[in-house]
């Protein structure tokens, strides 16, 4: 199995040049990565693809093999995918689907220490914030909704329903952050006082430290 020594970018640029068997340029690629909604999955600028094709194009991947311009548009390059552009591409195929991905969330590094913040800055605090949370969170459905409703009258969608996936691996992680959101805010409710209960935690915490 490869070392991970690509950006899911690289990967889907190399994807979208393994489906379609022809040259094609940046602002191709970019067109066709926002017909398929890929600004749901994978965060990059138009300047990012121009970026990655020429890193593609300094590891042997591919190649540039012309360019044409369209009316005032500035001049595009056109880049061919190489044999061994192909042969990574299927490398990382392999990689993704044989990886159990480690999953790490920055708020996990603060949560322990929530009761703390708690004492200082109050339960209200807290709470204001989970909820805040949760309606963001919620909100983002509708982009996703938006994103679904496009990929599915897509008319490649019928001849391959893989390229939802995506989309669903989002919702699915989406919901699991709201019913995790939940679950601290009853956490939160059930604690009466914060600062009696910070006291009880530090007198247990000092009494097994001098046993």
């Amino acid at each position: 199995m490869p070392k991970k020594r690509y950006t899911p970018l690289k990967s889907f640029i190399l994807g979208v040049m393994s489906t379609i068997p022809k040259p094609m340029s940046g602002y191709e690629l970019i067109s066709l990565a926002k017909e398929w909604r890929y600004d749901h999955y994978i965060k990059a600028t138009n300047a990012s693809f121009y970026y990655t094709l020429k890193q593609l194009e300094r590891e042997g991947l591919v190649k540039e093999v012309g360019s044409k311009q369209e009316g005032n548009r500035p001049e595009q390059i056109i880049y061919k995918l190489l044999n061994k552009g192909k042969k990574e591409f299927q490398k990382q195929i392999s990689y993704s689907l044989n990886q159990v991905q480690e999953i790490y969330f920055d708020i996990d590094a603060a949560t322990p220490f929530i009761l703390l913040f708690g004492v200082v800055k109050g339960k209200q605090c807290i709470l204001d914030s989970i909820e805040k949370q949760i309606n963001e969170r919620k909100k983002m459905f509708q982009h996703a909704d938006e994103g679904e409703r496009l990929v599915e009258s897509h008319y490649l969608y019928k001849l391959s329903p893989f390229y939802i996936l995506p989309l669903k691996h989002w919702r699915f992680h989406n919901e699991a952050e709201i019913k995790w959101l939940e679950y601290f805010r009853e956490i939160v409710l059930r604690i009466g006082n914060f600062g009696e209960q910070y006291s009880k935690v530090i007198k247990k915490m000092i009494t097994k430290t001098q046993d």
